[in-house]
């Protein structure tokens, strides 16, 4: 007995007294009066996408108004989807019809909400259909379709007015007329 009291003692000990040495990274304490849910929030305001052209869109979202230098004086529409999603499937034609025809005022951005897609995979599925607006890829994406209530389910669409404000959210498909209208308003 007294010899497992010395070994676990000795365990303690060598667990106090070691610590991090000098090569490894110190903790970082931030000194500010605001709370950890004012910081969290702050971080989800701006975001910057990579698409699979190659191009960046930045914008941030802020008191639900979406500011960006690229989209400002056009009604934006979020739209998160898959590759896999049959309603997804379903609403891409009507997409490309709405881009293709108010591509002056309108302008849908694709969040493909899909980890670890192929690359030649995805780009024969834009071919397929006809995808004529950018599409986002990688971990910003879900890092905004957290920030905008857990978007789950697919599709699911956000749309901005020409002034940056929030006017309608969609679960499921959306119909070419109720953007049109819109958009004509």
């Amino acid at each position: 007995m007294k010899k497992l009291f010395l070994i676990f003692s000795s365990l303690i000990a060598i667990l106090i007294f070691s610590g991090c040495n000098s090569d490894e990274e110190a903790t970082t304490i931030i000194e500010d009066n605001k709370s950890f849910k004012e910081l969290k929030a702050q971080s989800n305001k701006n975001y910057s996408f990579k698409t699979t052209d190659g191009n960046t869109i930045e914008f941030k979202v802020e008191n639900d108004v979406l500011t960006s230098k690229q989209l400002n004086g056009k009604y934006v529409m979020l739209n998160f989807w898959a590759t896999w999603c049959a309603p997804c499937l379903r609403e891409m034609p009507i997409l490309t019809s709405l881009q293709e025809k108010h591509k002056d005022k309108f302008q849908i951005i694709g969040i493909l909400v899909e980890k670890n897609k192929d690359v030649k995979e995805l780009a024969d599925f834009m071919t397929k259909y006809k995808i004529n607006f950018p599409v986002t890829i990688g971990e910003e994406n879900y890092r905004i379709a957290k920030a905008f209530d857990d978007v789950k389910m697919f599709p699911e669409s956000f749309v901005y007015g020409p002034d940056g404000k929030f006017l309608k959210k969609y679960i499921g498909e959306v119909e070419f007329s109720d953007i049109e209208n819109l958009i004509n308003k």
